[in-house]
């Protein structure tokens, strides 16, 4: 079984490298993962939720308003 904390280490740099194209394949890969691992996303810590939203909105694919 895998960390949940190497996991979201592995995410941050992943999305920290991606691109408007690949951050989704990034992103898509990581919950894959984290589902196959642990079940499901209910229990995604909050930083997930922060390290996509941030770099999202570093790419300018969404807005925060």
């Amino acid at each position: 079984m895998v960390n949940k904390d190497s996991l979201i280490d592995a995410l941050k740099q992943g999305v920290k490298g991606a691109d408007e194209t690949t951050f989704p394949i990034c992103v898509d890969s990581f919950t894959n993962l984290w589902q196959y691992e642990f079940g499901s996303l209910d229990d995604l810590p909050q930083d997930v939720d922060d390290i996509i939203a941030n770099r999202a909105v570093e790419l300018g694919l969404i807005e925060l308003e």
